[in-house]
């Protein structure tokens, strides 16, 4: 037998009033069954009015069942005299230990503590309890911003859950714990038959309620850790563009914010998460165990001497006047729409710029939709032998989630990313390097990566095997965090890349990293999911750029300071994977790009 104790006041209601939920939660508990019996006993504990005299208990004691009766919850703890506690009778206030001695003792004086679990609205009364070994849980009351539960309803899986003589399991959300902290934890966590997920600077610990403790072993952490019970089909992480996930589904509840990344609590059974009007632009899957969602790497001084000339490349070759007339000229377009007349005009001014470079061009048409959209294709071959190819991307294409007719300056999406794609086309248009270089701009991204996926399907195997890094960028020139920020997203296969672009941009910007190896929804998706090592430069993600997608993704909101800096990283790699003996793209780029 177990015995669900609830606190009455602002846990099951608030001012003479049954709080959302109470009911439900209630009536879930007495439902539950063991053998044909009940398989919990509801009781009540709370501090009341303190008798002057013992006369007065019993009069105290009809006081607060006159209460019950007015809020339709007597029948749920009949016996009175068994299932409810009150300070008036025990003469001592929660979280004392002999009140819920008291109130056990009077259910079954077989029970002990461990087959008790107390809901309270006062955490320093959950934790007291949990103290003298009852399950606990913090129930986020009337006023309060946190909770371990938000809503009555939500303790439902909770309480069957330990009815069913499971060990209540938290999810524990650190925030910005420090290096040394971060690995004592993921260590005692996989010692401990926990799970860790680290998004930045936030660290997802899920434990039980007992291990939580062992694990957080300094009290500072462990008071700064916000403790939630969720269960663990409810955690999901979100990776999406803009707040378009949010915009969909506001009453989601979000656990984690990171921008582009979100832990939500969400029943995965909620049909509504893929007919969103924004549906293609976020993916939602289970919280991953032991994972790194993406790190976060701190800028350094940038070193100043001789590594950038080693490359035979000044990063003053980045012209920012030119940089900024190839941006204005697309962004001043009024859509750039896949489908549409200006991005055939936007497509055939952009050849003929790189044209004039002296790079081979040539198109591919692109069906989508019902119609058709366009790649354009820019190459320069290199001077070695058995020569690779590195690839530099961007979509062209702009939308507006209001319609094909709506305006979509996309100045950030994508604009900017086209325009550096022919800033580093200019920068290497004079150089002569070992190895070939494709500059591509793809069309139908927007309408789901239509562009990429026609080009790499059309890529034989000896092709493929040639590509040694794809460097795509998409969204490089909104500032969306204090420092300036870039996101480099990959895969596995993409990790060696990766490491060059952190070392790159650590030893030559002031750029601090970010780093994910969840690829999601831009164009070097499809190259990745052909093994072809690919990585997606972006601007971070702390905090999200909402204007994309919008008539407001204008010039006006960009930051040119920050998409040169993200160029100049870039440019950089590319000149060195240009140069490099990179024999097997796949096995050994990490080594050959060194």
């Amino acid at each position: 037998m177990k015995l669900v104790l609830f606190d009455l006041g602002n846990t099951l209601e608030s001012n003479g009033v049954l709080l959302p939920g109470a009911m439900e939660a209630l009536e879930a508990v007495a439902s539950l069954r063991a053998g044909g019996r009940p398989a919990a006993l509801l009781g009540l504990v709370s501090d009341f009015e303190m008798p002057r005299q013992p006369s007065d208990v019993p009069i105290i004691q009809q006081r607060y069942y006159e209460l019950l009766d007015d809020l339709g919850i007597r029948p749920f703890f009949e016996p009175l005299a068994e299932r409810v506690t009150l300070s008036t009778e025990v003469g001592v206030f929660k979280p004392d230990e002999a009140i819920f001695r008291a109130a056990t003792s009077k259910v079954d004086p077989t029970l002990e503590f461990d087959d008790v679990l107390f809901v309270t609205e006062n955490p320093s009364h959950v934790l007291a309890a949990r103290s003298l070994g009852l399950s606990a849980v913090h129930l986020r009351g009337p006023g309060q911003p946190l909770g371990e539960v938000e809503t009555l309803p939500d303790l439902v899986p909770l309480m069957q859950a330990f009815v069913q003589g499971e060990e209540l399991v938290q999810t524990v959300v650190l925030d910005a714990p420090d290096a040394n902290s971060t690995a004592m934890i993921t260590n005692r966590s996989a010692a401990m038959d926990a799970t860790w997920t680290r998004l930045g600077d936030v660290l997802v610990v899920r434990a039980t309620a007992t291990l939580a403790g062992q694990i957080l072993a300094h009290r500072e952490m462990a008071d700064s850790a916000r403790r939630l019970f969720i269960p663990k089909q409810r955690l999901h992480v979100v990776t999406q563009i803009a707040r378009l996930f949010q915009e969909d589904h506001p009453d989601v509840r979000v656990v984690v914010d990171k921008g582009r990344y979100l832990v939500v609590d969400l029943d995965p059974g909620m049909p509504s998460l893929v007919d969103g009007p924004h549906a293609s632009c976020y993916a939602v899957r289970p919280l991953p165990p032991d994972t790194v969602v993406f790190d976060h790497r701190a800028a350094r001084p940038r070193h100043t001497t001789a590594p950038v000339e080693e490359v035979g490349l000044l990063a003053g070759e980045l012209s920012r006047m030119a940089f900024e007339e190839d941006l204005g000229t697309l962004a001043r377009l009024p859509t750039r729409h896949s489908t549409s007349a200006q991005f055939l005009g936007a497509l055939d001014w952009a050849s003929d710029r790189l044209t004039d470079l002296g790079y081979a061009t040539h198109i591919q048409t692109v069906a989508v939709h019902g119609g058709t959209t366009r790649n354009l294709i820019a190459d320069r071959p290199g001077e070695g032998t058995d020569r690779n190819v590195v690839l530099v991307s961007a979509h062209l294409d702009s939308v507006n989630t209001r319609g094909a007719a709506a305006a979509a300056p996309g100045a950030d999406d994508n604009a900017s990313g086209s325009a550096g794609v022919l800033a580093i086309g200019q920068a290497l248009a004079d150089r002569t390097r070992r190895h070939d270089l494709r500059l591509i701009l793809f069309g139908g991204e927007e309408q789901g990566l239509f562009g990429s996926r026609h080009y790499v399907s059309g890529l034989d195997a000896a092709e493929r095997a040639r590509i040694s890094a794809v460097v795509n960028m998409d969204m490089i020139a909104c500032r969306n965090t204090g420092n300036s920020t870039v996101l480099l997203e990959g895969a596995s296969v993409s990790q060696a890349v990766i490491e060059k672009l952190v070392g790159i941009a650590q030893a030559h910007t002031s750029l601090a990293v970010q780093t994910s190896l969840e690829p999601f929804n831009s164009d070097h998706v499809p190259f990745i999911d052909l093994g072809i090592p690919a990585v997606l430069t972006i601007e971070g993600t702390d905090s999200a750029n909402d204007r994309v997608h919008t008539e407001r993704d204008t010039l006006d909101t960009l930051d040119i300071d920050l998409a040169l800096e993200i160029l100049r990283m870039n440019l950089l790699f590319v000149a060195q994977a240009l140069d490099s003996d990179i024999h097997s793209p796949t096995d050994q780029l990490k080594e050959n790009l060194r």
